[in-house]
């Protein structure tokens, strides 16, 4: 799919989170508890140094850009209400890594909502955006090629 260069970087890394999202779905499936706490672990560490970024530059300047094109949206409150259930999933993940007890119910719940939200952005937010925002608009986010390595600044 051909995307405005703008959301490239966003995009990059939602190809990322799908990644994550399957490994953890795999993981959950482990009768081993300490293979269940790593990727746990790992997704925790992922989502506090790479997924806040990715959400801050859409919550802070894509989604209100698209807000000041278009006004409200149910398409936007629902990817944003999902953005809330993920960083709630992920708080209770990294509890139950820290007890050393990670239920593998949990990391299938965060899995989906990881992947369906990333699907309802590529497939109908971005593009609602691509239609609705001007090319001028989307180029003045000047967003970094890679938001991980922004991120480690």
């Amino acid at each position: 799919m051909k995307r405005h260069p703008a959301l490239l970087p966003l995009s990059h890394d939602h190809h990322g989170e799908l990644v994550q999202a399957r490994r953890l779905r795999l993981a959950s499936g482990s009768d081993v508890a300490e293979a269940r706490v790593a990727a746990a672990t790992q997704y925790v560490t992922a989502f506090f140094t790479e997924t806040t970024n990715h959400f801050r530059v859409e919550e802070g300047q894509l989604f209100p850009l698209f807000v000041r094109s278009v006004g409200s949206s149910p398409l936007l409150d629902e990817v944003l209400a999902e953005h809330e259930a993920l960083r709630g999933l992920v708080s209770a993940l990294r509890e139950e890594a820290a007890t050393g007890d990670v239920s593998g119910e949990t990391m299938v719940q965060l899995a989906d909502l990881l992947d369906a939200n990333v699907r309802r952005e590529e497939r109908q937010l971005f593009p609602l955006i691509e239609e609705m925002v001007s090319d001028g608009d989307l180029r003045a986010l000047d967003l970094p090629s890679s938001l991980t390595a922004a991120s480690d600044k």
